[in-house]
């Protein structure tokens, strides 16, 4: 399989184009930054802007599925006045994906994003969501829409809890409905790479949106 990571300098992507490697997979990184990846046998790099739908429609073609690990930065411009470059970006990938016939998408959106607003440890709900993060999140939960309606044969969308960096766990608790469930905790950013590189194949949650937390 062919995989393309959308967000490939972030942390999070890094990680994931090693993971997709180890899970024996080809692999190409998109983004701008594309000198902050280290490179390695198997892994092609491909410069580009999410916000940019040429860029894309070079990029996408030949792939097999395609891994969205791009946000936007946090600062005072998406705290006070917001952002749409999730939206616009999985906008943009999803009308390449569709014009080249790229049938799988895995898109990383967060905690907080779409129903899984309300739920989070008490710190990220009551607070750091409110006051830093709710513009974000609306772009966050237009992004999964965007998903959602793409019409894309394959889909699912991934919501990280809380990010650290602790070291990888795979026993990771994996919420579709919270009835029931303890709130979502944390989860290393190690983790969630190996779950987008493993959901590039395993279709359990395909069509819906999955929380995974230690």
């Amino acid at each position: 399989m062919k995989v393309l990571v959308v967000g490939a300098t972030g942390n999070i992507g890094r990680l994931t184009l090693k993971a997709v490697a180890e899970a024996g997979h080809e692999v190409t990184a998109f983004g701008r930054s594309v000198d902050r990846i280290e490179p390695f046998e198997g892994l092609t790099i491909e410069k580009g802007d999410v916000t940019s739908a040429t860029d894309l429609a070079r990029a996408i073609p030949g792939h097999d599925a395609v891994i969205l690990t791009f946000g936007a930065p946090l600062n005072r411009e998406t705290i006070f006045r917001g952002t749409n470059v999730c939206e616009t970006g999985t906008r943009n990938v999803v009308d390449a994906m569709k014009a080249a016939g790229v049938p799988r998408l895995v898109a990383m959106t967060s905690i907080g994003a779409g129903d899984s607003s309300g739920h989070g440890s008490w710190p990220f709900r009551n607070l750091i969501k409110p006051i830093l993060l709710g513009r974000i999140m609306k772009d966050r939960t237009a992004q999964e829409d965007v998903v959602r309606q793409s019409g894309l044969p394959e889909w699912v969308i991934v919501r990280p809890s809380e990010l650290t960096d602790n070291d990888r766990r795979d026993d990771l608790r994996e919420i579709i409905s919270f009835a029931g469930q303890p709130e979502p905790s944390s989860v290393a950013r190690a983790s969630v790479a190996a779950y987008l590189a493993k959901k590039t194949t395993d279709k359990s949650h395909d069509g819906q949106a999955v929380v995974i937390s230690n």
